[in-house]
């Protein structure tokens, strides 16, 4: 007999399973002026129509409100996100995604310029192909 606790989990740990694609990738580092950032990456399969994209995220842990920051986002040179972001004493956050190419490793990269002090950042990931997910 399946009690509702059970049904929920395993609806639960379905639904998840099918949005988990592989490992996440991270890289914590800083700036050519040592502001600290976040570079993380991974597989997953919330593209349009179920399809399977890399995904990256990356926070700028700036303290200083006001910054304008450059950011551009490549998948294997390939540049698929570029835009201006000011920060809030939070930092910024920017999150976009790609493509998955099958079977090939990307090299998921970050870059950013503060325009005020002309810090840049760069971040570079190496995002393995994962089998039976696109990969």
């Amino acid at each position: 007999m399946i009690t509702a606790s059970l049904l929920s989990l395993l609806v639960t740990g379905t639904a998840e399973a099918q949005r988990r694609c592989g490992p996440t990738y991270e890289q914590d580092s800083a700036g050519s002026l040592g502001t600290t950032f976040t570079l993380k990456s991974k597989h997953d399969d919330d593209g349009p129509g179920g399809s399977f994209v890399v995904g990256e995220e990356f926070e700028i842990h700036t303290t200083v409100a006001g910054q304008v920051w450059s950011i551009t986002f490549a998948d294997n040179g390939k540049v698929f996100f570029t835009g201006d972001d000011v920060s809030t004493t939070a930092g910024i956050r920017e999150q976009h995604a790609t493509a998955n190419q099958p079977g090939v490793t990307q090299i998921m990269t970050a870059d950013a310029l503060n325009h005020a002090t002309g810090e840049t950042i760069h971040g570079s990931l190496a995002v393995l192909p994962v089998p039976g997910c696109g990969g």
